[in-house]
């Protein structure tokens, strides 16, 4: 059964598709308060849930932290900075190959690869200090 299409799904998905960073729900939701003052967060939270459970959006889970939200459907690897939380594509040097031969009985629907450091300008901050913890 397909879902209707609502103005809020649309306005909510237009959202995502305008940044180009890796939003968290709050962050989306403020950006469509903008232009339809009167939607509450749980529309918006509830129109990304069915976004990316339908793969129009991905979903980056992101350990002791709010979910991002990428406009980029399909499964490609994140980067997490573990100091100042940034989380953005990352490109790999090829794709990761998933071969069901080298794990004969799972059946792989999805993946996700996040890689874990300090992004450009972190990087050149003093990195002996404790990687500041996400919130």
């Amino acid at each position: 059964m397909s879902r209707r299409n609502t103005i809020q799904r649309t306005l909510v998905k237009n959202a995502v598709m305008a940044m180009s960073c890796h939003p968290t729900a709050d962050e989306i939701y403020d950006e469509v308060l903008k232009k339809c003052p009167g939607i509450s967060k749980g529309t918006v939270y509830r129109n990304l849930n069915r976004l990316a459970d339908e793969g129009e959006i991905f979903r980056v889970a992101v350990a002791n932290a709010p979910d991002r939200f990428d406009r980029t459907a399909c499964p490609h690897c994140h980067f997490l900075c573990l100091r100042c939380g940034q989380v953005c594509d990352f490109k790999l040097a090829h794709d990761p190959e998933i071969d069901p031969a080298l794990n004969p009985g799972f059946v792989v629907l999805d993946y996700e690869l996040v890689i874990n450091g300090y992004c450009s300008e972190c990087a050149g901050d003093d990195l002996s200090a404790a990687p500041r913890q996400l919130s």
